[in-house]
């Protein structure tokens, strides 16, 4: 068995932000060894995977949201990277659409031989018809740090959260690296523990603008916004005036300023590589905690919560630039 810290951080932290989880994140994983220094090489990557369910901190619509999602970037050996790739859904019960446009960038270093960083920064363009749970969200910026602790690897991470405010997200990662094979071809697998926290103003913004099909208005804001018209709206609760007008309710999401841990995940990442293609396999068990409490004119409710199993699946190939050598 062989191990690289490289391979490792990159296995959990080099996110492509193509949704969800995760988790900035997440919500997915790109699932690739990292180079060392001696053959660093620049090189584009073309990547194409297909997510089971965008689900994100353990919250999901009550609608399965499958994605099949194409991607492009550079990754210079500097550590700098540009990701940009769209997601199309490819539920069985709704219209095959383009729901979401991604454009990623970031910048990974090294801070000393057990120590590696990451900054980076992704922004969505969501369509109106979306309901993914994190439809509401503009965009995201944070850090992730990984080390390597001998047995096992630690990754924790922060990040922003842009929607119509802003929210603070925490991630703590702990993993095992297993691999076989030359590094030429091989196969790896990290099976790994992780805990999100953070506050949930997205998800206030998506119970208020996506979820329900009533129009609501935020108490005290006197801004009247309309689920019907924006998202699907599967919620039950539904309801219209005769006239087939959406009834305005009062929607109070009570929890979204409060800090909480939001879900447990155990996943299994799995790849074999070469030096210019890989596949890959994410399988993912969410256990989501601390349901969110809210209003609708007056009625307390408790968000509904249940533990979700999704996966995601896929590959990639890596294209070197030719160099020109100097006599």
């Amino acid at each position: 068995m062989k191990f690289t810290i490289g391979s490792r951080f990159l296995l959990l932290t080099l996110t492509a932000f193509f949704w969800s989880n995760t988790n900035a994140q997440n919500i997915l994983k790109n699932i690739e060894k990292k180079d060392s220094s001696s053959d660093k090489k620049s090189f584009f990557k073309v990547n194409a995977n297909y997510l089971s369910n965008a689900i994100y901190s353990g919250r999901k619509d009550s609608s399965v949201v499958p994605y099949l999602r194409p991607s492009i970037g550079y990754f210079d050996n500097s550590g700098f990277y540009i990701n940009g790739g769209v997601s199309l859904l490819v539920s069985p019960t709704d219209t095959k659409r383009i729901d979401l446009i991604t454009l990623e960038t970031g910048y990974a270093f090294n801070i000393s031989k057990k120590l590696e960083g990451e900054i980076n920064a992704a922004k969505f363009f969501y369509t109106d018809q979306s309901y993914a749970v994190t439809s509401e969200l503009k965009a995201i910026t944070g850090i992730n740090l990984g080390y390597d602790a001998g047995v096992i690897a630690i990754n924790a991470g922060a990040d922003l959260l842009f929607s119509n405010n802003t929210d603070i997200f925490t991630n703590l990662k702990i993993s095992h690296y297993f691999e076989m094979g030359q590094d030429t071809k091989k196969w790896a697998i990290s099976p790994a523990i992780e805990m999100n926290a953070g506050t949930q103003y997205y998800n206030q913004a998506y119970y208020q603008n996506r979820k329900f099909t009533f129009a609501t208005t935020t108490a005290g804001s006197g801004i009247v916004t309309s689920a019907a018209k924006h998202g699907k709206g599967h919620a039950n609760g539904s309801s219209s005036s005769g006239n087939g007008n959406s009834v305005i309710k009062t929607l109070v999401f009570n929890d979204k300023n409060k800090f909480n841990i939001l879900d447990y995940e155990i996943s299994v990442p799995v790849i074999y590589e070469t030096s210019h293609w890989s596949l890959y396999a994410t399988p993912d068990f969410a256990i989501p905690v601390n349901a969110a409490n809210y209003e609708v004119d007056g009625v307390l409710q408790k968000e509904q919560l249940s533990n979700s199993f999704f996966i995601e699946i896929g590959a990639f190939i890596k294209l070197y630039p030719h160099r020109k050598t100097h006599a």
